[in-house]
């Protein structure tokens, strides 16, 4: 409720008439630095009010509508109307006019809002006892002015004891709110009463509490994020650093995790007599236990690559076959990851690779034909002691060969529309012509971005290129 103009910075305390109704308020200001703070009591003058005035004195109070009393010549009416309208025993009820402010211009004005009847058998036996009206009225106005002395006593003590209340329950306040504004948010307020203000106090301490809760939630997920971001630098010393020079073709790869860290790898291998392997894989899962099998993985391959008794690489089925066993049940069960191992002779542009339940990799020929390279086996991991055929392949020079991952055709829009193997294929017969490998490889990564501008990567996208030159 806002203050009118006229009440004093100091407070105020008497019977005020708003819109009509008669209520006894008490304001009390109390300023807190820049802070000013006003507690009104209101106590409406009714029947409840009339009801124990009534219980108190020998008169009945009667609440009536309130209405403006106007007068001219107060004593003389006032009078007049006593010694018309009140005599003793008389069943006419006199009004009680009340010197009241208007609350919303200040000025006094007359009102009653009580009319006073006064009780028969008391009357009869004032009558028999006095003889008089006038002692009649000297007691009336006793009474009147007794239960004056208590409304206003009443009103005073619980609006010094409201105010009181209203000064510590502030205090406290905002005390808590300096303590919470240097980030102490272990803080809470003392709880000194169960009304609104203490409610107040309650609201208080759960904001607080809820600050605290979030405090600690902020500070484990920042140690989270520091530990990813550190997790995704490590990631990326994983990756080949440069691509390997090989006579008369050129390799490169890149990978594009969908979460801070990944699941896919890719990895160069020198093979010696002008050989290069080539290693892309896809660990099932996101996130960092993807991560964890990935490098796993590529310790494995690296492991097993040369395990030959000569020092010479295995056949490439073997070579799967070993990664298999090594990888099965390593992470629990329903754990695998999707692999295409090739090996390319730069002498001989012959291609062995062995597919292992990966995405075919696209042949581009030099005429723009296209060729997909299949799947001859399980994935790794999934499956113990299951053999694995490779497969060999004269590569015409001028051709390029392009392994990815499913995250490069599963690209999708905001809407929803997947990027697809169609656009895969239709983009790498129109941008290999005469490209590197490592421009064909920024070249697709670039489409599958623009294709899903705006929308959340749901999974890995790696492209690894090996482009045999003319």
């Amino acid at each position: 409720m806002s203050l009118p103009n006229w009440v004093p910075d100091t407070g105020f305390t008497g019977v005020v008439v708003d819109h009509g109704q008669l209520e006894i308020r008490d304001i009390a200001a109390l300023d807190k630095g820049e802070c000013r703070v006003a507690a009104i009591f209101r106590m409406p003058l009714g029947p409840e009010l009339a009801k124990r005035l009534s219980l108190g004195g020998s008169s009945d109070m009667i609440a009536v509508s309130p209405r403006q009393f106007y007068v001219g010549g107060l004593s003389h009416k006032i009078l007049g109307m006593i010694e018309s309208n009140f005599v003793p025993g008389s069943p006419r009820p006199a009004p009680v006019v009340l010197n009241v402010r208007n609350w919303e211009t200040g000025a006094m004005e007359h009102w009653t809002a009580f009319d006073v009847r006064t009780s028969y058998g008391r009357t009869f036996r004032d009558l028999a006892t006095i003889g008089s009206q006038l002692a009649n009225w000297v007691w009336l106005l006793a009474a009147i002015s007794l239960v004056a002395f208590l409304v206003d006593g009443s009103a005073l003590w619980m609006c010094v004891r409201l105010s009181r209340n209203m000064a510590m329950a502030i205090d406290d306040l905002s005390g808590a709110a300096q303590q919470i504004a240097t980030g102490n948010f272990a803080w809470r307020t003392p709880l000194r009463s169960n009304d609104q203000v203490g409610e107040l106090t309650r609201n208080f301490n759960e904001m607080a509490a809820s600050l605290e809760k979030f405090q600690k939630q902020e500070v484990a997920r920042l140690a989270l994020e520091s530990d990813l971001r550190m997790a995704q630098r490590i990631q990326k010393y994983l990756f080949p650093r440069q691509a390997p020079v090989v006579s008369g073709a050129t390799v490169a790869g890149r990978t594009l995790p969908a979460r801070t860290v990944g699941g896919d790898l890719y990895d160069f291998f020198d093979l010696g007599r002008k050989q290069l392997g080539v290693l892309c894989a896809d660990v099932s899962g996101k996130g960092v236990s993807a991560a964890l099998m990935m490098a796993n993985l590529q310790a494995l391959a690296h492991a097993n690559v040369l395990a030959s008794a000569d020092g010479s690489a295995q056949p490439p089925a073997l070579f799967v076959q070993r990664l298999n066993e090594a990888f099965v049940g390593r992470f629990g069960n329903n754990r695998y990851a999707t692999l295409f191992w090739a090996e390319y002779d730069a002498q001989t542009r012959i291609l062995k690779y062995v597919n292992a339940g990966h995405e075919p990799p696209i042949l581009i020929l030099p005429n723009g034909e296209i060729e997909r390279l299949g799947t001859s086996g399980f994935p790794v991991g999934m499956f113990g002691r299951v053999g694995y055929a490779s497969t060999e392949l004269q590569v015409e020079a001028g051709s390029h060969i392009v392994i990815f991952t499913d995250g490069l055709a599963d690209a999708q829009t905001p809407s929803g529309e997947e990027f697809g193997e169609e656009r895969v294929i239709d983009c790498c017969r129109r941008f290999a012509g005469a490209l590197s490998a490592e421009q064909l490889v920024e070249r697709l990564m670039q489409a599958a971005a623009s294709w899903s501008a705006g929308a959340e990567h749901f999974d890995d996208t790696t492209v690894v290129v090996v482009a045999v030159t003319p």
